[in-house]
């Protein structure tokens, strides 16, 4: 079958190109290349008349690039000066998305690439991720759009404590003082110690614990420990609903694999990450199985392609399904996470 009907003509020229094929005398593939390989096969459907946001080009870059050779190791002990831009303000137009109505109880409020969620409840709001600290109280007045007030969010559930998830737990704390906020403990103390700066770091305050429901009046949302991008990553599971339809979401903390955290090592090394990444999203796309989840709501909007989903809802007219609702979308997705894991193992051990 060929890699054509995966993945787009030129993503996959760049591939084969990279070397993700036999060798002269036909030997089998090395290890990191058949995880390549298939986590490639999963990168689009294979059904007919597939909508462009079900690709997941974007993804398989970030997650199924090999390491260079000779890069420099993790910089360990500084904080990340890339990192510090993102506390200057960015032209509007360059972040700016109109906030849209996914579900008649879920809204994005997020940015161009960073992915901001409000789950709204009998009770409140549930805020999934804040942002960075100069645009989130900016998204949280996007809530007035629909009539829904910043005050009522009762809870902020942040699954990891990377700048673009946690640098707005402030801001909105001074906002919403009697918000709380939700993270693991080991994130918590990573964003204590690690060289953010001071002005975003956060009085701690709700530690999540594997499993644990979170209970908002007509509202369960389960969270899930699945170390990934952090030892401390969340993962969570929660329903949604559509008119007189119910539907499951899975949103899944981590995605890239990354070392260092401004300036505090996460893992020993690459295959340790690496081991408990394939063992975290094994289990998570295991849960959702079981939960029955149908739904992908990721942390970036570039990665499972919201926006595109986002102008689908726009134009979406009665009785048209849900362009976030699709479960095959959902195991790709989770293959793919899984089997680009275990070629990063793989490159690691032949180090």
């Amino acid at each position: 079958m060929s890699l054509q009907r995966f993945c787009g003509a030129a993503l996959c020229t760049a591939l084969l190109a990279g070397g993700i094929t036999s060798d002269a005398n036909g030997q089998a593939m090395s290890a990191a290349q058949a995880h390549v390989a298939a986590a490639m096969a999963d990168v689009s459907p294979s059904t007919p008349n597939a909508k462009p946001w079900q690709s997941y080009g974007s993804l398989f870059k970030l997650v199924c690039t090999q390491p260079k050779a000779g890069a420099k190791p993790p910089f360990v002990g500084a904080g990340e000066p890339e990192e510090k831009e993102k506390l200057v303000p960015t032209p509007r137009d360059q972040w700016y998305v109109p906030p849209v109505r996914v579900f008649d109880n879920l809204y994005y409020i997020g940015t161009q690439t960073e992915s901001t969620w409000a789950l709204t409840t009998s009770a409140g709001i549930i805020l999934l991720n804040t942002n960075f600290p100069w645009v989130t109280p900016e998204l949280l007045n996007e809530l007035k759009t629909f009539g829904l007030d910043p005050a009522n969010i009762k809870y902020a559930i942040v699954v990891r404590s990377h700048s673009d998830q946690s640098w707005g737990i402030n801001a909105l704390k001074k906002m919403v003082p009697s918000a709380h906020v939700i993270m693991s403990a080991i994130d918590w103390d990573l964003l204590a110690k690690d060289n953010s700066p001071a002005s975003v770091k956060p009085t701690k305050d709700m530690v999540a614990y594997d499993g644990e429901k979170l209970t908002l009046g007509d509202t369960t949302v389960t969270l899930y420990s699945t170390p990934t991008s952090t030892p401390g990553n969340l993962s969570i599971i929660f329903p949604l609903k559509d008119g007189n339809q119910r539907h499951m979401a899975g949103m899944l903390g981590g995605d890239f694999m990354r070392l260092v955290q401004e300036g505090v090592q996460m893992f020993p090394d690459m295959a340790a990450m690496s081991t408990t990444y394939i063992a975290s999203s094994q289990r998570f796309k295991d849960l959702e199985d079981q939960a029955g989840v149908d739904t992908i709501i990721h942390i970036h909007a570039e990665y499972d392609n919201t926006l595109q989903k986002l102008d689908a809802v726009r134009a979406r007219k009665p009785g048209d399904p849900n362009p976030f609702v699709n479960k095959d979308d959902v195991d790709r997705f989770m293959n793919l996470h899984i089997e680009c894991a275990q070629a990063q193992l793989a490159w690691a051990k032949d180090k």
